[in-house]
């Protein structure tokens, strides 16, 4: 069996039970408990493959939020809180999505998404947004971007839109 690491803090976890095609897993530093699905995603030893998230947020809060849920989720997570930062995380990590905010200190998001078409890190981008103006928005068009979330963020949106870029990101490119 491959042994499962705690997300957040990298100790070695205990098997808690499973259910329902569920294992759930304890961290006995910080008593977390979270899930990962088993079944037909896994690899040899019941290990399942994890896709690299980088949040990038100019709000520690909300980056330590959605970085939170994405963890638990069993998501490999890394965080940015400006566009100089998220890009040279884009190209040492090369994660599967980044989660992105538009409103950063410099560059922005919108920039981010271009230099991000332009480099040979190519991940899926989901957007977070307050920008509410479609005028603005549609300055995303051709960037890359696969889905725009509005804030207020749910856990459950945030989920089901990295879920899904990610699975139609492998799907497309064939990995």
């Amino acid at each position: 069996m491959t042994d499962i690491l705690c997300p957040r803090c990298g100790i070695l976890t205990t098997p808690a039970g499973h259910e329902d095609a569920r294992a759930f897993y304890q961290c006995e530093t910080c008593n977390r408990v979270w899930m990962t699905s088993i079944g037909s995603g896994t690899l040899a030893g019941g290990a399942r493959a994890a896709s690299r998230v980088l949040v990038v947020d100019d709000s520690d809060q909300l980056v330590g939020l959605v970085a939170a849920w994405l963890e638990d989720a069993g998501y490999l997570v890394s965080t940015a809180t400006t566009g100089r930062v998220a890009m040279a995380a884009a190209v040492a990590e090369r994660p599967d999505l980044v989660l992105l905010d538009l409103i950063l200190p410099p560059p922005d998001g919108f920039a981010l998404c271009r230099m991000l078409q332009a480099a040979s890190v190519r991940p899926a981008v989901v957007v977070m947004t307050g920008i509410a103006d479609p005028v603005r928005l549609r300055q995303l068009d051709g960037l890359g971007v696969f889905a725009i979330l509005q804030k207020p963020l749910t856990q459950q949106v945030v989920l089901d839109a990295v879920g899904r870029a990610i699975y139609f990101g492998v799907m497309n490119s064939g990995r």
